[in-house]
């Protein structure tokens, strides 16, 4: 067996035996790199349909417009594939927010989305949220047309039924998020028509919060006025995948997928997160095409919705056809960014073919290397590969590099159309083509021998193994409620604690504070924020 293994993998890493002839990829780089459409499928997607929710008009425009693009290359089998609804859908229009008393000042704010708009210019004064049931009590018939200033989210039930009985406006919160100065951006779907939340909650920018605050600690009369054009729709709202196949000319029922996620957060427009990843997909279909031949087996180009929700459409279409799952070859997804791709990641066993694979992409570019790694599992980071890695299905990350900022963009209101590099996105766009081919060309699939999956993946769910008992306020890291009895309310953690670090891993967000529960030991090491002072405890978790 191991002699007759040998012969196999020498066989494969033979350079004659490689699986994208320099014609081939003379014709792809040229046509990528002189004639790139790269920047301009990213333009319409992002800056002429604008940001994607899932359940949002925006989000069908955008697959109806990629299946036209796929068909425009000649992909005549490009279609949608729906993989569910949302029994409501949400739209979000044009919003603003001013201070006008006792300064005039321009706001940078926003809200999640699923939340109430203002139904129109909203202006009146600000109130401080009650600190308890009988400051509550003192502040009945003085409510009516009024912002409440609540920053942690402390009696969020018992403020919304009184401001809701006395027509007060909506609620203010300063936090904006746990990056500075960036506003992030999230929500929930609503379940149905009849639980739709009445009243606004707007998230300021750090600066504009603390402006508010400070003229109501001078004991100043606070006025504001927003006008947020949120938008409710009643479903059942169908939701797609957009999927285009480049048929195999000897295997054309085993396939490699080249993929992304089409829907965004719609704080900013999704360029970041993923819109890069979305242009790089049609462009690499693109290019593939103008070889005018066919590879030995098909490439399967596939945009998903609902990553954001929790890698929902991705999950849904592996599921459904899981017993196709042992003709798939590969699955490429590029979800990191506006980067560059700087090397994939495998299994050692896969070396020898992902060597042969991405042989001219290895030479590609002095300036942007790319390197393939060996590691000793597939390891879940929360992106639509982990679907396909769940079922046994080699799903890669595209690691990343290049002089871009994720952090500063991702789910914030700069995930804009000028935060994308057009030389990264034309190479991004050479390395995908080139590589799905040559593993499309190889001489069988990618092996799966001793392939090692972490706990964590789970049809690519996204929650984490361990559960802390909290529940997180909008900006995602700050505790808005602790259960009783749960490891938090053990450890000490009270509502408005904010979590920084688990262990020596800083938390920004609700991503990284997942991926910190998900592995490691049971017992951890957790830093939060109270009162302006950190403070560290241990919390243990049972196995």
């Amino acid at each position: 067996m191991f002699f007759a293994r040998s012969i196999v993998l020498l066989a494969v890493s033979s350079p004659l035996l490689a699986q994208v002839t320099p014609e081939q990829f003379a014709i792809i780089k040229k046509e990528g790199l002189e004639n790139s459409q790269v920047m301009a499928h990213l333009d319409h997607l992002v800056n002429r349909i604008g940001p994607r929710l899932t359940g949002s008009d925006n989000l069908t425009a955008a697959g109806e417009w990629a299946v036209d693009k796929f068909k425009s290359f000649g992909i005549e089998n490009a279609r949608l594939e729906k993989w569910g609804e949302y029994a409501v859908g949400f739209n979000r229009g044009p919003w603003w927010g001013r201070m006008t008393k006792p300064i005039e000042m321009e706001f940078v704010c926003s809200t999640n989305a699923w939340t109430a708009g203002t139904k129109g210019p909203a202006r009146g004064l600000v109130v401080a949220a009650p600190k308890d049931d009988d400051e509550l009590a003192a502040m009945k018939g003085e409510l009516h047309h009024v912002w409440m200033l609540n920053p942690d989210g402390r009696m969020l039930s018992k403020l919304t039924a009184a401001m809701e009985a006395e027509g007060g406006f909506g609620f203010i919160t300063g936090r904006a998020g746990s990056r500075g100065e960036l506003l992030l951006t999230g929500g929930r779907p609503s379940r149905d028509m009849d639980s739709l939340p009445n009243l606004p909650m707007i998230r300021l920018k750090n600066d504009s919060y603390e402006a508010v605050v400070n003229q109501l600690e001078a004991g100043k009369a606070v006025e504001v006025e927003f006008d947020i054009r949120n938008h409710f729709r009643k479903g059942p709202i169908p939701l797609y995948n957009v999927i285009a196949d480049i048929i195999g000319s000897e295997f054309p029922d085993q396939f490699v997928v080249v993929g992304g996620h089409l829907d965004s957060w719609d704080g900013a427009t999704g360029t970041t997160d993923n819109g890069t990843g979305s242009a790089t997909t049609l462009e690499a279909a693109r290019l593939l095409m103008a070889l005018g031949t066919q590879p030995r087996r098909s490439i399967r180009f596939m945009l998903w919705s609902g990553e954001e929700q929790g890698l929902l459409g991705s999950r849904a279409w592996v599921q459904k056809h899981k017993d196709e799952m042992p003709n798939y070859s590969a699955s490429l997804v590029h979800d990191g960014g506006t980067n560059y791709l700087s090397g994939i990641a495998g299994m050692p066993e896969m070396r020898p073919q992902l060597q042969v694979a991405f042989e001219h992409v290895l030479t590609l570019s002095e300036e942007m290397p790319f390197k393939i790694r060996e590691i000793p599992a597939f390891t879940p980071i929360g992106s639509d590969h982990e679907a396909f890695t769940a079922v046994g299905v080699p799903g890669f990350f595209w690691n990343q590099a290049g002089r871009a900022v994720y952090r500063h963009t991702h789910h914030t209101q700069y995930d804009t159309y000028d935060a994308a590099i057009p030389e990264y996105q034309r190479h991004s766009s050479v390395v995908a083509a080139t590589g799905a081919w040559g593993l499309a060309n190889l001489p069988e699939l990618l092996t799966r021998e001793n392939m090692k999956v972490r706990r964590g993946f789970s049809g690519g769910a996204r929650r984490a193994r361990r559960v802390l008992g909290v529940q997180f306020g909008d900006d995602g890291v700050t505790i808005g409620t602790v259960t009783k009895d749960s490891v938090a309310a053990k450890a000490g953690l009270k509502t408005g604690d904010k979590i920084l670090k688990i262990g020596d891993t800083a938390i920004q967000s609700q991503r990284e504070f997942r991926r910190a529960m998900a592995g490691g030991d049971k017992k951890k090491s957790l830093t939060f924020s109270r009162g302006g002072e950190q403070k560290t405890v241990e919390v243990t978790f049972a196995r």
